[in-house]
């Protein structure tokens, strides 16, 4: 069976009304129905006829086949309203608003109102029976007041916002970010700063950067307190490490045994054990670890609070930075706190370690700002706050009081210059180190070599 269905919609221009038409076409029989729909009224009215409002209203076929409705006349013009079959879709479109109709509309008091267009239509006696007396059939539409108006929009807006809710505790737990690895704690700690103070986040991980810092200050001062002591039997134990060396070339196991107890005893002397000098690293580097790697995770979520940072010039701290100043600051605080660190070294006892450290000032300091190019600036901003510290740190325990109070031997007077040695001497260093390397390797390979001439034929290659 064919149906033809037509869609007209006429939308006034002052009331919130819409006439709906909708016709099937079927061979058989034809159904129109029409319906007025108030915004504010939940049931649908039939009315007899138009206001004047529609005049004004444009009519919109979804079906050229669809008949078309009246429009209602002006009140008191007394032309009765024309039927479906005198009205069409382009009469209604080319009929131009009168002056009477525009007067009308704008400030006429012969238009009828909402309730008294609701109350000209005949109220069945069944319903006006069943309300209570004094009930009205209409009730008026209170508007709310501009101040709650303003209120609810601007709860809408701050709801609708971009700004992230503030950090609650809980939030990174339900995000898998707290553990009991030392990341896990690292940003457990971190949680807590900032909700505990209430601080921006680019102050939470500048507080969390010296608060780790901080507690890491006893392994700190358990290590100097350890080199303090061996730079008194470094004389003895570079010579036991030499014979040690000779031993094991030799395959002298019983020479090794004794030269182990010898170095055992060597650090009794001075209350020292070997293990001791493990403590810094035991307890630095899995820290040093967390905190890249924990911050890292953080910001590469990332943690929707990271995205607001406080600070105008450094907006989002999961970006890289935006102002490219970062990088630059990173090589100009690890070169000074490299040279702040190794200011008492003794470049004579340890040369090799003196040189590395150098080379980490340059050209490592400059290599290593580029890849902080690509991290993001809140864990930029922990790496340059932690060099900062350490730098400071080193300056304080340089103090002879601060030293003497924490049991850390002065550094020993030794001739000569003391702290780094320059750029010519570190370079010419490395240069004689790898020449060294390639004279040793191509020495191993010609003894190699000789030894399978003697045994007798080429050397067998292993597959």
């Amino acid at each position: 069976m064919s149906s033809l269905v037509g869609l007209r919609i006429q939308l006034p221009a002052r009331r919130f009304n819409a006439l709906i038409n909708v016709s099937f076409y079927q061979p058989s029989r034809t159904r129109s129905f029409s319906h007025l729909v108030y915004s504010h009224n939940t049931r649908s009215r039939n009315l007899p006829h138009l206001n004047a409002a529609t005049t004004l209203s444009r009519s919109f076929s979804l079906w050229p086949f669809s008949r078309s409705l009246p429009s209602a006349p002006l009140p008191g013009s007394g032309a009765p309203p024309p039927t479906l079959a005198q009205s069409s879709p382009e009469a209604i479109l080319e009929t131009e608003p009168t002056q009477a109709a525009v007067s009308a509309i704008s400030g006429s008091s012969n238009i009828p109102t909402h309730k008294e267009a609701i109350l000209s239509e005949p109220v069945s006696s069944e319903l006006s029976k069943s309300l209570p007396e004094g009930v009205d059939l209409v009730p008026p539409v209170e508007l709310l007041s501009p101040d709650v108006l303003d209120a609810t929009i601007n709860v809408a807006n701050a709801s609708n916002s971009l700004v992230p809710p503030a950090l609650q505790l809980g939030d990174l737990a339900s995000l898998d970010l707290i553990s009991y690895t030392p990341a896990g704690l690292i940003r457990w700690s971190f949680e807590l700063i900032n909700v505990g103070t209430g601080l921006s986040w680019f102050w939470t991980i500048i507080l969390g950067t010296l608060f780790w810092r901080l507690a890491l200050f006893p392994v700190v001062v358990k290590t100097l307190q350890f080199s303090s002591r061996m730079h008194l039997i470094q004389p003895q134990t570079q010579a036991i490490m030499q014979q040690t060396l000779q031993a094991r070339q030799k395959g002298d196991m019983l020479a090794m045994q004794k030269l182990q107890k010898d170095q055992v005893a060597l650090y009794k002397s001075v209350g020292l054990s070997p293990l001791q000098g493990l403590v810094g690293p035991v307890f630095q580097l899995p820290v040093a670890l967390g905190m890249f790697i924990g911050l890292k995770k953080m910001c590469e979520l990332p943690v929707p609070q990271l995205t607001v940072s406080g600070m105008d010039w450094l907006p989002d701290l999961t970006s890289v930075d935006p102002t490219g100043i970062m990088a630059p600051a990173f090589a100009i605080t690890l070169f000074w706190q490299m040279t702040v660190s190794a200011r008492d070294m003794n470049v004579q006892a340890q040369p090799g370690m003196a040189h590395v450290m150098n080379l980490m000032r340059f050209p490592g300091a400059p290599l290593f700002s580029f890849f902080m190019t690509t991290l993001p600036s809140g864990l930029v901003l922990s790496i340059i706050v932690a060099a900062i510290a350490t730098g400071l740190q080193s300056l304080v325990l340089r103090i002879p009081a601060v030293r003497s109070f924490l049991g850390i031997l002065p550094p020993p007077q030794v001739e000569g210059r003391q702290g780094l040695p320059s750029f010519k001497e570190t370079f010419a260093y490395a240069i004689n180190w790898w020449k060294n390397k390639w004279t040793e390797a191509k020495n191993d390979a010609q003894n190699r070599a000789e030894q399978q001439r003697l045994k007798g034929g080429p050397p067998r290659r292993r597959l």
